[in-house]
């Protein structure tokens, strides 16, 4: 009897001293099994207790291998889906864990301003833009959702009512895959519950390439005999060790093997840290338009196959906070049209500032103000730092300016491109072939 009690002694010593001993000290740590950043110990915590607790509960030892048991055995035992990420819906359908429908109509307004700014900006530079709204599975599957929880697809419709509103060129896939869901799988039943799948994609795009073409119509529509289509076995959910066993359709783009990439070139490109999906893709078919195309997940990794071969050039830009910059992208890229595409649940101010949504000016054309009163000046007398990498394909410069200046140009040949000015300071970022130190400088005051 005694052993059995210091062996029950020992085990009960080793759970309590293992996860203490080895627990996660790395600052910056993410976790794999809920795709976070770790809590950090931090000097400028209101409640010290607090981010302690945090703390410890988030960094323990073998936290991860414990979340991962106990929501296997639940599922086992009891069919039930414990995970800080996801949940069982009806019929083995998995999604994203719920949560209160909550329609941010201030942030829907900023958004929608925003992109009608946008879509004037580059309109007026003959550049036609195109915002595209994917759903979620939520939406799609609504059908499978838990007894109990009830959705009612509000941000979808007060987004669509305010794009109407403003009068911003779209295209919304809602109504397209929730049609399609009826007869095929265009989100997986189990993998993936953020995300359509390939045959979604597959869908959505060409939907969105539809509408292009009314713009450019050398633009047709994919073809599945440019794919081998097959599937791929799933075994775990993303970021996530949970178990699973799901086919799900696998797309290979033909047509990739025509395809160039000069994404190395651009290394210093500015990128928001924490949106740094970036690929700038040339197809050999010359004839066709160039796209600057900001995306989310719903395109990034191996899902720019569904569109870097319907156009020339194809320059992919982790959306979000990147999108804000839309003007030193499009000072760079020079692209023949602008899409946007976000999903419904990423359309927040989580991942759009809406400080910066308010505040963000987009220069009126050039032609259009020239008249005004201004300044003008040779780049090399406003003694410039021009900053070009080794290597990089992009060459800049900085200067300072009056503190009264509100927007300004880089006139250089017969090309005109804008500034961004702020606190001061006036950058502007070229590719190095349409850079030049003779470039002439229009500086402004007013808008009006």
């Amino acid at each position: 009897m005694k052993v059995l009690q210091i062996l029950f002694i020992c085990i009960l010593s080793l759970m309590i001293v293992v996860p203490v001993f080895t627990l996660t000290t790395e600052e910056g740590a993410v976790s794999e099994i809920d795709n976070r950043t770790l809590t950090d110990l931090s000097r400028k915590s209101d409640d010290y207790s607090d981010m302690l607790d945090s703390y410890i509960k988030d960094r323990i030892g073998l936290r991860t291998e414990m979340i991962t048991a106990f929501t296997t055995l639940n599922d086992v035992l009891f069919s039930e889906m414990i995970h800080p990420t996801y949940t069982y819906g009806e019929e083995g359908y998995v999604f994203f864990d719920y949560t209160d429908e909550i329609v941010d109509q201030e942030f829907i307004e900023s958004f929608c301003q925003y992109l009608r700014m946008a879509q004037d900006y580059l309109e007026t530079r003959g550049i036609p833009f195109l915002y595209c709204l994917n759903p979620a599975k939520t939406t799609v599957y609504a059908r499978y959702l838990s007894d109990g929880y009830t959705y009612e697809n509000k941000f979808n419709t007060a987004m669509l009512e305010a794009l109407e509103r403003y009068g911003v060129n779209y295209i919304e896939n809602v109504s397209l895959l929730t049609e399609k869901s009826m007869d095929e799988q265009v989100y997986n039943v189990k993998y993936d519950a953020g995300h359509w799948n390939d045959l979604g994609c597959y869908y959505g795009t060409n939907h969105l390439l539809s509408a292009v073409s009314s713009y450019f119509p050398a633009v047709t529509t994919l073809s599945m005999s440019d794919f081998d289509v097959g599937t791929k076995l799933e075994t775990t959910l993303p970021v996530s060790r949970f178990a699973i066993h799901e086919e799900v359709p696998y797309f290979t783009n033909t047509l990739l093997s025509q395809v160039t990439y000069l994404t190395d070139a651009y290394f210093d490109l500015q990128l928001n840290p924490s949106y740094r999906n970036f690929v700038y893709a040339v197809y050999s078919d010359s004839t066709l338009p160039d796209v600057l195309f900001f995306h989310g997940s719903y395109y990034n990794g191996e899902r720019t196959k569904f569109y870097q071969t319907s156009f020339h050039e194809s320059i992919g830009i982790h959306n979000y906070e990147n999108f804000l910059d839309l003007d030193y992208y499009v000072n760079i890229f020079e692209p023949d049209m602008v899409l946007l595409e976000t999903a419904e649940y990423a359309t927040t101010r989580g991942y759009f500032s809406i400080e910066t949504l308010n505040s963000k000016i987009l220069n009126p054309l050039y032609e259009t103000v020239q008249e005004l009163p201004h300044q003008s000046y040779a780049l090399m007398e406003l003694d410039p730092l021009i900053f070009s990498e080794e290597g990089s394909a992009l060459t800049g410069a900085e200067f300072v300016v009056d503190l009264d200046i509100q927007y300004g140009y880089v006139l250089i040949d017969d090309k005109t491109f804008d500034l961004q000015i702020a606190d001061g300071v006036a950058t502007f970022t070229l590719k190095t072939e349409n850079f030049s130190d003779t470039a002439q400088i229009e500086l402004f005051t007013t808008l009006e």
